[in-house]
């Protein structure tokens, strides 16, 4: 398995994004009503989360990956210092602007909000300096969500290249639950689901010869017990359980 090479991958990149969002000129207006982009997260059951057995450990790390995405969140809401450029609340959009002067990041980020009878739109643009990098409105962030919470994504943009750095995406389960994905395109892929009674998996597969190849698997039951498939080259390599 090269849960290593998948580590160190995720973090690289995800330490160039998640450094903006935490560059705001304010924080969030506690007063402000603006409707943020809620991500879904994975909760991890007691017995798996203090588990020492090494596929428990591996499971929640990747579970952990997924759920950092949450970070992005507060990318997608106007800081209390914002300017509200044009404000169409009534008909739906809204759009807000502030900048953001730090170290070697010095831009203009622009929030676009829509609201429809079902849905919630997000995206956000960035011109100017960030990390060093030179970037022209450049589309950062795109997020949807269902307002009946059913199902919802987001799209996380390269800023060093020209394409898709990372997608999640989750829809309800008709158990009360959740299935979520993430995605690094000819990556990794990261598939977790959340069942209502708190069981669950998650799978992971990584990018070989064109195609995903499974690397490495876990299912718990609600009490958080449960069992772990290492694979190599899509065969089971190592087993155990917790």
């Amino acid at each position: 398995m090269k849960t290593l090479k998948l580590f160190i991958l995720f973090t690289t990149i995800f330490s160039l994004v998640i450094v903006s969002s935490c560059k705001k000129d304010d924080d969030v207006d506690p007063n402000n009503d603006f409707t943020a982009y809620e991500i879904k997260t994975v909760t991890v059951p007691d017995a798996m989360a203090q588990s020492n057995d090494e596929g428990a450990q591996t499971a929640r790390t990747f579970i952990s990956m997924a759920n950092s995405m949450a970070g992005y969140g507060g990318m997608m809401t106007p800081p209390s210092k914002s300017t509200p450029v044009t404000n169409f609340k009534d008909g739906g959009t809204e759009l807000y602007t502030w900048e953001i002067n730090d170290g070697n990041t010095h831009c203009t980020v622009t929030l676009t909000f829509i609201e429809t009878t079902t849905s919630y739109s997000w995206a956000v643009t960035i011109n100017g300096t960030l990390e060093g990098l030179n970037l022209n409105n450049f589309t950062y962030i795109q997020a949807y969500s269902e307002k009946d919470e059913t199902s919802g994504y987001m799209t996380l943009y390269d800023p060093e290249g020209s394409g898709v750095l990372m997608t999640q995406t989750w829809h309800e389960l008709a158990n009360d639950g959740f299935e979520y994905i993430l995605e690094m395109p000819q990556d990794l892929l990261i598939t977790a689901i959340a069942n209502g009674d708190g069981s669950g998996s998650v799978e992971v597969k990584e990018w070989m010869n064109g195609q995903y190849v499974l690397d490495f698997r876990a299912e718990w039951d609600a009490s958080g017990h449960g069992q772990w498939w290492e694979y190599f080259d899509g065969i089971i390599d190592e087993q155990g359980s917790w």
